[in-house]
Order: structure tokens, then sequence, then C-alpha cells
């Protein structure tokens, strides 16, 4: 089956409620997963929220600077996580990773990336009304329903809200 994760209960509703501003604006808005791998298991941890000017979004784009994954990545090493996946949000039913998103977005095997749709208009309940993908085998490819049911628990552990703000 591959790697498993698991997710806090408020990881999805609180990275859906961080993304509305920008989607309120008809903008892309993002938020990066932080968390631990043991036996095959991804646990999310950390819900990391980028704001400020190293974090560019349009209606069909965004981007990170260069500063602004270098404290990314620095941050992870400071509270002894990964960046183990995200989810950004897209305009009306659109769930897929744009060509951009396969080609330019975080190439590392097992990354969980997810797509919200209605630019986070609207409540998530479930991680099925997203888009699922995970980075496999050189490429990204999107989870079916079945698939994520089968690799996607949730959990009742605390989730660590991380607001970080990062630069051009």
């Amino acid at each position: 089956m591959g790697t498993t994760w698991s997710l806090p209960r408020q990881l999805l509703p609180q990275s859906v409620e961080a993304m509305r501003p920008y989607g309120a604006i008809g903008h892309e808005g993002l938020c990066l997963w932080f968390g631990n791998e043991e036996a095959g298991t991804v646990s999310i941890t950390h819900l990391v929220v980028p704001h400020g000017p190293g974090l560019v979004t349009h209606p069909l784009h965004l981007s990170l600077s260069m500063r602004a994954m270098s404290r990314i990545t620095r941050l992870a090493g400071e509270i002894e996580c990964y960046w183990a996946g995200q989810i950004h949000s897209h305009p009306g039913f659109m769930l897929d990773l744009s060509e951009v998103d396969c080609r330019m977005g975080v190439l590392v095997q097992d990354y969980l990336s997810l797509v919200c749709p209605h630019y986070a208009q609207r409540d998530i309940r479930t991680v099925n009304e997203c888009g699922v993908h995970v980075y496999d085998d050189g490429r990204y490819r999107r989870l079916s329903n079945l698939e994520v049911d089968a690799r996607i628990t949730v959990n009742d552990r605390t989730l660590e809200i991380v607001p970080v703000e990062v630069l051009v």
C-alpha cells in the first residue's frame, strides 16, 4: 500500500480557514503540513501558515520566494519535523494539480498535496472533498477516494498552528 498519513482532526478546517482570506479576493491560498514518519506512517503535527511578501498569490498561481523556502526549511529543523505535505486552493470544482503544480511543486517521494476547491470559501468536512495527490515514482498522481480512505486516517492529537512570516 505504501506510505500512510495520520492527520489531526483540526488540520483540514484550520487549513481552510487560513486560506480563506486569499480566496475571498479570488487568489489561491497555501498551508504547509509538517510532521514525522515512523514505520511508514507520516503523522502531521504542525500546520504552518506562511504570510508576508515572500508568498505571492494570484487567481491561478502562487509562489514562495527563495528566502521563504529557506525560512520554512529552517523552521522544520527548529521544530524537529519535516515538510510532509501541503494544501492549496483552486477556483470552482478544480481538484487536479495544474501543470505548473506538477512541474514546479515539491517533487519529493510521498509528498502529500491536496487541492481545496472554491478557493477555500466553503467548509470542507473530509479530505475526499479535496483533490488528494501524492508524489510517487517521479510524478504526482491523484488518489481515488478508496485509496484516500485506506491511506489517510484522522486522529485526535493536538495540532500546532505556526504562522510564519516569509520575506522576498
